[in-house]
């Protein structure tokens, strides 16, 4: 049978959308690949084969989210060159993209959170030094005019799971 018109061409559609398998990365296919470097304590990006590795202060084993572990990474949406590994230039944006973990891997993907970003380094302005938000899974950007070492921990408050990463601007 011939389908002709928009459902037809959605059908179509459909079938050439490819889907992805089972070991995609789901928070690089909603966030792009990560850039800059990466925290040690979360470079594996989760995990890959059967045993579960989870970064970072685990959660409670009660929590009402489910949250034991969260991954962070160095967010660095405009490409800044890095100097060196974990140091960049002034005036770039950037920032901390994080990812919570289930007990049995699984990224937790709502908003069933309650995450504290907080921002440390030099010269810090006081609205940056904290933002709070309910996405369990998401990304925090801020445009760094000076230099220093940086910190920035991401701490679900619902488990107290917690992870950071440190980088330095030039």
């Amino acid at each position: 049978m011939k389908r002709t018109g928009i459902a037809g061409l959605l059908a179509a559609a459909a079938m050439l959308i490819p889907i992805a398998p089972a070991t995609a990365d789901p928070v690089g296919d909603l966030f792009g690949s990560a850039s800059g470097s990466l925290d040690a304590g979360s470079s594996a990006f989760g995990s890959s084969g059967d045993k579960v590795t989870h970064y970072g202060k685990l959660g409670r084993p009660d929590a009402r989210n489910g949250v034991k572990s969260i991954n962070v990474w160095v967010y660095n949406p405009k490409g800044a060159r890095e100097i060196t590994p974990g140091t960049f230039p002034k005036n770039s944006r950037l920032g901390v993209r994080w990812n919570s973990i289930i007990d049995a891997g699984p990224i937790v993907d709502g908003n069933e959170c309650r995450m504290e970003v907080r921002l440390a380094g030099p010269k810090v302005p006081k609205e940056a030094a904290l933002y709070k938000t309910q996405d369990c899974t998401a990304v925090k950007s801020y445009f760094f005019k000076g230099g220093g070492n940086f910190t920035i921990r991401v701490t679900d408050l619902v488990s107290g799971a917690s992870n950071s990463i440190a980088f330095s601007v030039q």
